[in-house]
């Protein structure tokens, strides 16, 4: 697969969006204290789903949001 059809991030939020975008969260890691999520995204659009969320343009239902962002760190605390 090619490496711009995956993101490495270790911000829940975005994790979050990329999650309820549709992206596939390929695995997790820790990093000390600082878990990192590595998502692939089959369409190859996960670069403008990053730039989306940080340009303020991603538009998402709050509360689906919410509850990705509760079950994002929950992750961050599975062994």
């Amino acid at each position: 697969m090619p490496e711009n059809d995956e993101l490495e991030t270790h911000d829940i939020y975005l994790a979050a969006y990329l999650n309820l975008a549709g992206c596939q969260l390929k695995r997790r890691r820790r990093q000390g204290p600082r878990v990192h999520f590595i998502f692939v995204n089959p369409a190859g659009e996960i670069k403008d789903l990053q730039e989306a969320f940080y340009s303020g343009k991603a538009v998402v239902k709050a509360h689906a949001y919410s509850k990705e962002i509760i079950a994002m760190k929950e992750l961050c605390h599975v062994a």
